[in-house]
């Protein structure tokens, strides 16, 4: 049984290292979504100015032909202007004519500002859009460099698995059932160390007779609160010094 033992506490030993490299590299890809969301914020940001300054753009032309339209409508009045013989209907004319004028130059000067508000939001664009080139560089950088190291910690984790083979070999298809079943169970530690009367899986302190159990080294037992299976220091220490 002591033998049992030390290949349970052997195989454990494994597959915690294994269990932790893992945990390290799924890490890595939920960091790399977390960049390119940051990434993707700030080319939303850009697309909105961009969506805005055309937006803006379309006003300006707008009201550009608006007014292109009514200054020769008010040309082609001026000119008909001329063959009034009305008073009435020169008067009537003239008024027109000068609120068309009015509209012009109203409409002359929101375009003019438009065309200030455009060349400010392009500024702001252009400046963002230099400052995005360079973000989208470090991302790339990052984002390779985390798959660098995801690769390695997946070979790390492949490497950390050597001598499991032979570890499994020796033991017997029940004892490999009853550790795989424990693994599922507790997440992957299905063998804990007891030292000095404690589970070390849960820190549990256990009942005097059960620590006198698991120091003969004659059975396989468990801990009651975290059903890991419990393994006497001494017998490791002991095993460590052969």
């Amino acid at each position: 049984m002591r033998e049992k033992l030390l290949l349970l506490w052997e195989l454990q030993k494994i597959d915690a290292a294994v269990l932790e490299i893992e945990k390290g590299a799924e890490t890595i890809p939920k960091k790399i979504r977390e960049i390119e969301d940051g990434l993707d914020v700030h080319r939303a940001e850009l697309g909105v100015l961009n969506t805005e300054a055309e937006g803006l753009r379309k006003e300006a032309r707008d009201i550009e032909a608006h007014s292109s339209e009514e200054a020769q409508k008010h040309r082609k009045w001026k000119t008909r202007l001329n063959d009034i013989k009305s008073p009435r209907e020169y008067q009537a004319l003239s008024r027109e004519l000068e609120l068309g004028e009015r509209q012009v130059r109203d409409a002359d000067e929101k375009a003019l500002t438009l065309m200030q508000e455009i060349e400010d939001k392009q500024k702001v664009i252009d400046g963002k859009s230099e400052d995005l080139k360079g973000y989208e560089a470090e991302v790339r950088a990052k984002v390779r460099e985390l798959r660098e190291a995801h690769n390695r910690l997946r070979e790390d984790a492949e490497a950390a698995k050597t001598g499991r083979d032979a570890v499994l070999e020796k033991m017997t298809p029940g004892l490999t059932k009853k550790y795989e079943r424990g693994a599922n169970y507790t997440g992957g530690i299905a063998v804990a160390k007891m030292t000095d009367g404690t589970g070390m899986g849960c820190n549990m302190r256990l009942r005097p007779q059960h620590v006198v159990e698991i120091q003969r080294n004659e059975s396989i037992e468990t801990c009651p609160n975290c059903q890991r299976i419990l393994v006497a220091e001494d017998l490791i220490k002991s095993a460590e010094l052969d």
